[in-house]
């Protein structure tokens, strides 16, 4: 081919508006096959929900707390990040508690973590990749068989035009974003989520505690509890003994959602002090509030998308509310795109 007719060949153009897994999975397969994708992430770091924070000395994993391994098309993904030492197995002692106090130890055999924290995950997937953080899109126009990408107040994120749109963002955030679309954005406002409260708590002094992990099914407020601290490469340093993350029952959550993190913090903080029957020596709390937590009825397709338009969707409310799940969604709609 000529240099002339090469000069002539435009580079498809991807947006992807999100960088959690699914949006950096996308993103990622469509760069190794020659796309130009840029992807748009409102908050400071990528990640979504497989989220970080760092509390004093200790860091606390608030969001996803770990991740399994279900379809076999995800296995040679995991086994690639443990080589890269971007993973590792979480084997400690898991506890299904539920009515009367009665427990039932489960198998942790297959609980996989990021290390040295679950970002680790978002960091590795987002190498690479051209990604604005800190933008947010607040509108999607079609103009001339391009999309133009806008942000709260109107301004034009990119200027040149995008070939393609991946919303790779919860689909109550997507929906409003969807207005050119209304038979993709009516798909995505069928899916409902719970919201959850999470509580980081760092400990001056041992619990005490003879498990690591607990799935509660007996208690008005927690539904997970887990020691942090027992993670790969958590040790805790300065100042603490234990790190520990509380998450909130649904429908508690859904209940107080409006509460102070302060006090959000502290009603966590008594129902975990009483399911341990003891008190802790509490070195430092903060609250996280995820308002969209878990989709409750996730989509039967792994991505939805319109090739004539050029717009698409994917995370873990098509086919699945795992990482697992939100990463085959993502290449999915990648390979369906290259095609």
């Amino acid at each position: 081919m000529s240099g002339s007719a090469l000069a002539g060949i435009r580079e498809t153009r991807v947006a992807v508006v999100g960088a959690g897994v699914a949006g950096l999975a996308c993103a990622r397969a469509l760069a190794e096959r020659a796309f130009s994708v840029r992807v748009f992430e409102r908050e400071a770091c990528p990640g979504g929900r497989v989220a970080s924070r760092r509390l004093d000395a200790l860091t606390f994993d608030y969001g996803v707390q770990y991740f399994t391994l279900q379809d076999p098309r995800f296995e040679p993904v995991v086994r690639a990040w443990q080589t890269a030492g971007v993973v590792a197995n979480w084997r400690g002692r898991t506890l299904a508690l539920a009515g009367s106090g009665s427990t039932e130890t489960l198998d942790s055999g297959q609980r996989f973590v990021g290390v040295p924290n679950m970002e680790a995950v978002a960091v590795h997937l987002a190498r690479g990749l051209d990604i604005r953080l800190g933008t947010e899109v607040g509108r999607l126009e079609r103009q001339s068989g391009r999309w133009i990408l806008r942000g709260p107040d109107g301004t034009d994120l990119d200027g040149a035009g995008f070939d393609w749109v991946v919303l790779a963002v919860p689909s109550p955030i997507a929906a409003p974003l969807l207005e050119q679309h209304s038979e993709l954005g009516q798909r995505a406002a069928t899916v409902a989520w719970d919201p959850c409260w999470a509580v980081m708590l760092a400990l001056a002094r041992p619990s005490a505690v003879d498990f690591d992990a607990a799935f509660v099914s007996d208690d008005p407020i927690l539904g997970w509890i887990a020691r942090e601290s027992s993670k790969p490469m958590r040790s805790p340093l300065r100042g603490a003994s234990e790190s520990w993350i509380l998450h909130a029952h649904p429908a508690w959550s859904r209940t107080y959602l409006e509460l102070q993190q302060a006090d959000a913090a502290r009603w966590m903080q008594r129902a975990f002090a009483a399911r341990v029957g003891r008190p802790l020596m509490q070195a430092g709390a903060t609250a996280h509030r995820w308002r969209l937590a878990l989709p409750v009825n996730p989509l039967p397709e792994p991505f939805l998308y319109d090739a004539q338009q050029g717009i698409g969707l994917a995370g873990d409310w098509c086919g699945g509310p795992r990482v697992e799940g939100a990463y085959l969604s993502g290449t999915a709609l990648a390979h369906a795109i290259a095609s």
